[in-house]
């Protein structure tokens, strides 16, 4: 519990110190060490030894020790961005006119946590995709992937012109970083996927980065609604 009862105070409820500050600014919290954490995770992301078809450099990829560690550290980071998100609409932290958008940013990255999963998962199949034999999980990572990295880009790039609208310069700057990281996440898979061509594989660190840079510096500059007591600076 976040309160206890003083005996001084005639039972009334009040707040350990602690706690008031995960109540308040939670969902700043979660997502700078979402930020953190993602990046952790991509900067452990192996390379292919050599070029090929996706098929082929995902097998040499998940072969790879620092695949499972990594990306559990990336499916960590994602659930706290979907944990912030939901968070700061559960408590109407943001100005309402985002509301709405925060709600569709909270559902899509929460669907986008599981393909996350899939994606650590995927190195089980590591020996199929080698001998090309059925990679059922593997291939479950990039059919959720396919549909699950559009809904969130866009998610986010929606959620993000909404920031612009309702934000300060801070908040706008902010904006068009998530814009422009949303945009890249949305494409990356498709393009990827479409044109069977590993050179599109340079799209998911940039998103990364931007998304990122996107969770770490809204958390640290905060979004205050007017509803907000004032002690929440924004």
């Amino acid at each position: 519990m976040d309160a206890v009862k003083s005996p001084a105070s005639g039972g009334r409820r009040r707040y350990r110190p602690g706690m008031d500050i995960v109540r308040d600014h939670g969902w700043r919290i979660a997502l700078v060490l979402s930020g953190i954490l993602t990046l952790a995770g991509g900067s452990m992301h192996p390379d292919a030894a050599t070029k090929g078809s996706v098929r082929v450099e995902l097998a040499q990829m998940t072969a790879d020790d620092r695949w499972v560690p990594g990306h559990a550290l990336i499916a960590v980071g994602t659930a706290l961005l979907a944990l912030g998100l939901w968070s700061a609409y559960r408590r109407h932290a943001w100005p309402a006119g985002v509301l709405g958008a925060l709600l569709v940013a909270a559902v899509a990255f929460s669907l986008y946590t599981v393909e996350t999963i899939m994606h650590m998962l995927a190195s089980v199949d590591s020996d199929a995709l080698r001998t090309g034999d059925a990679a059922p999980v593997a291939t479950s990572h990039l059919a959720l992937a396919a549909v699950l990295y559009p809904v969130s880009g866009l998610a986010l790039a929606y959620l993000s012109i909404r920031i612009w609208k309702a934000g300060r310069t801070a908040h706008r700057i902010i904006a068009v970083i998530g814009v422009a990281g949303g945009l890249v996440h949305a494409a990356s898979v498709p393009l990827t996927v479409l044109f069977q061509d590993s050179d599109f594989t340079s799209l998911f660190p940039a998103a990364a980065m931007l998304i990122t840079l996107w969770a770490v510096t809204l958390g640290l500059v905060g979004f205050r609604s007017a509803a907000e007591p004032a002690r929440q600076t924004a």
